[in-house]
């Protein structure tokens, strides 16, 4: 496929609205996230206020905050945590630590459950997390670096975070910002950067623990969202697949339609250029059949070569009839205008009035015959083409037959050797769907014809079922070796007749109406004798 194939471009673009769903879903992981992070930050919140609501109750009686108590109930709580619990009294004192506290027999330390969840101050999460880093996947490095150059080059500045490593070196007392505003009698909250330079936040929360009605400490209970960002980094990492399958889905999807679609337009497109440029000298059917193959394609492309193909053939048969009737009427105007310059000369060389009046009614002769020629020429182009039929309505066929045979006696009642015309019995009823002056045309030739050729009957009647037309006569009818020829122009047979007050267009005229209102004529000799004419029209 070549790039530029528009179609197929159209095709690739169309199908990598396959790729949008996976986009979608990268753009909407940041709002996932966030609500993950709002979610986190709400659930520490909500499990130091349940442990300082603890510690107060434990310490209502003394006023006061107790250190082994609020280690009993770090302990109490043990491996139900997920996040890191520490307890500090009315002056910032860390007076005990989730991590710190022994955990119960058979079990790892605490503080290793600990760290490990939280991921807050702990060179093993760290390096989990490095080791992570180091270890990505291609994949999700190549997906991942248009955000990394978005958070470089174009994101707006925000304030830097401090480090969870400010209570690393902070000694015994936690006096960050959330721990003085908890022991001000305030929720307090806070974000730092987890320690190793990992891309994880952990998240402070810290509640006051009143105990005699006064701030007695403060609860801290911090969680990092390395968990979070592992999670979504899976995530990333499989939508990232899913987008890199959509992507070689939509390629190859894309190039099977252009195989199966622009390709073969492509080739019919080279084929009728093909058949434009060949040598118009040679046409030929076969010529016009072998650049457009018949297709045994069931689809719209087969439809579409099929169509190609007729059009090609009716084309080209258009082509060979215009050049067939410009030779025939070359010929036909050849014989009477060499007629009529012959009478010229003689009678321009004639000494006796009478020979040049003879002469001159020649003239007159050859010259009715040739205006006779061009209007049927005229007609028969205008029937072949199709402009000749106005409108099609319902005809009855015995008026339609009786008025026919009535011209055509008149036409023929000065011959003494004129035929009789009879009509059968027409069933009731009987009728076409024609072109009123069509129809006559036809009928006149059809029977005018037969008229000349009786010797003393023409007899019309319609057959049955299908309410054609039959015109006959009993003269010598049709040979054999005519039988074919007889509707081509300017073909005339006339035993014992001079043809040159015949055209040869009669039948030929009445052929091209009939087929321009989708009906025939057949031509037949009788067993009896005599010539028969079918005209079968639309019902």
């Amino acid at each position: 496929m070549r790039l530029r194939s528009r179609i197929g471009l159209r095709i690739f673009a169309f199908n990598a609205l396959l790729v949008f769903l996976p986009v979608a879903a990268f753009s909407l992981l940041g709002s996932y996230e966030r609500g993950l992070v709002d979610s986190l930050e709400q659930s520490l919140a909500q499990q130091a206020r349940v442990t300082a609501a603890w510690l107060g109750e434990v310490s209502r009686a003394s006023a006061h905050l107790d250190a082994r108590a609020a280690k009993r109930v770090l302990a109490a709580i043990g491996a139900k945590r997920t996040a890191r619990f520490r307890v500090v009294d009315a002056g910032g004192l860390l007076i005990a630590d989730s991590s710190e506290e022994a955990s119960p027999a058979g079990s790892p330390p605490q503080s290793s459950i600990a760290e490990n969840r939280s991921g807050s101050a702990s060179s093993a999460a760290d390096a989990t997390a490095d080791a992570a880093a180091e270890g990505e996947p291609l994949i999700y490095r190549f997906f991942s670096a248009p955000a990394r150059l978005w958070r470089r080059m174009l994101a707006p500045p925000s304030p830097a975070l401090p480090s969870a490593d400010f209570y690393a070196s902070a000694g015994p007392r936690l006096l960050g910002g959330e721990v003085r505003e908890a022991l001000a009698g305030n929720y307090g909250a806070a974000t730092r950067v987890s320690s190793g330079g990992q891309l994880s936040v952990t998240l402070y929360s810290a509640v006051p623990i009143e105990a005699g009605g006064k701030v007695a400490g403060a609860v801290l209970v911090s969680q990092s969202t390395y968990r979070i960002l592992r999670d979504l980094y899976a995530i990333r990492l499989d939508i990232a697949k899913v987008f890199l399958g959509s992507l070689v889905a939509a390629a190859a999807l894309s190039l099977l339609l252009a195989l199966t679609i622009v390709s073969p337009i492509k080739k019919l497109g080279a084929a009728a250029t093909a058949a434009l440029g060949a040598n118009q000298a040679a046409r030929s059917i076969d010529g016009a059949a072998s650049a457009f193959p018949e297709s045994r394609q069931s689809d719209e492309i087969g439809d579409l070569q099929r169509s190609l193909r007729a059009l090609a053939l009716r084309l080209d048969e258009r082509a060979r009839q215009t050049e067939r009737f410009a030779a025939d009427a070359a010929h036909e105007f050849r014989n009477p205008l060499a007629a009529i310059r012959s009478a010229a000369e003689l009678a321009e060389g004639a000494a006796e009035a009478a020979d040049r009046s003879r002469f001159h009614r020649a003239i007159i002769d050859d010259a009715e015959r040739l205006r006779s020629i061009v209007d049927g020429l005229r007609r028969l182009s205008l029937a072949e083409g199709g402009t000749e039929l106005a409108s099609r309505e319902r005809i009855e066929l015995a008026p339609a037959l009786r008025a026919a045979c009535i011209r055509a006696g008149g036409a023929f009642a000065s011959r003494k050797d004129a035929p009789s015309f009879a009509v059968d019995e027409l069933r009731p009823g009987a009728s076409v769907m024609a072109d009123p002056a069509s129809l006559e045309v036809i009928l006149d030739n059809l029977v005018g014809n037969a008229a000349s050729f009786a010797a003393r009957e023409v007899r019309v009647s319609v057959a049955m079922p299908e309410d054609a037309i039959v015109v006959e006569d009993d003269g010598p009818g049709i040979p054999s070796e005519h039988l074919s020829r007889v509707f081509d122009r300017f073909f005339t047979w006339r035993p014992g007749e001079d043809r040159g007050r015949h055209t040869g267009l009669g039948l030929s005229l009445a052929l091209a109406l009939a087929r321009s209102m989708g009906g025939s004529i057949e031509a037949s000799t009788r067993a009896e004798g005599g010539a028969r004419f079918v005209l079968r029209l639309p019902r």
